[in-house]
């Protein structure tokens, strides 16, 4: 997930032209497409989500991009200068953070069919576990960017949480007990 959040944030800046214009350039539709399309292949050469859930992050992130980043947004997040790193939280934050589930549903899926080899349990726990990661991450994300202010990846120290692995927990022994609940 690290490279997938790193690399998505690389991606951004090298697909946008060069550019001057004034403070606060929309990020283009083109520029979503191409950054689309860029994520999809990056996530499938990483390969830690599945390709529907690939699709379902790049197309939410590509989103979030148009809808609360600008060109100039952009252009700080590749400048290596004081206005890199406020860029990248931006992008944490509001494009990769309200798309978090799509790869927390994957990992959790995985490590559970790994572990406990029971595709009803699993999916009852990937999916209740990627709707309490997409409640809570807007709110984490701050806290978490401000106890850690290098990271790039975001996810495992929302999964290390004591909220999250307490819910986990609960929600683990609901779908041991009744695993086709929805």
């Amino acid at each position: 997930m690290k490279k997938i959040l790193l690399m998505t944030a690389i991606l951004f800046v090298a697909n946008i032209p060069a550019f001057s214009h004034a403070e606060g350039t929309a990020i283009t539709g083109e520029m979503a497409e191409k950054y689309f399309a860029n994520c999809v292949t990056g996530a499938e050469k990483e390969g830690t989500m599945t390709p529907d859930s690939q699709k379902k992050y790049c197309a939410c992130t590509a989103m979030n991009m148009q809808k609360s980043m600008t060109q100039e947004d952009l252009s700080a997040l590749s400048s290596r200068g004081d206005t890199a790193r406020p860029a990248l939280n931006k992008v944490l934050i509001s494009v990769n953070g309200p798309c978090m589930q799509y790869p927390t549903h994957d990992l959790i899926h995985k490590k559970c069919m790994t572990d406990v080899k029971n595709p009803a349990i699993c999916s009852c726990l990937s999916n209740k576990m990627a709707n309490f990661m997409k409640s809570i991450s807007g709110q984490m994300l701050p806290k978490i960017l401000a106890d850690n202010p290098n990271i790039f990846d975001p996810v495992t120290p929302i999964m290390e949480t004591p909220e999250f692995v307490q819910t986990q927990q609960k929600i683990a022994l609901s779908c041991a007990t009744n695993p086709n609940q929805n």
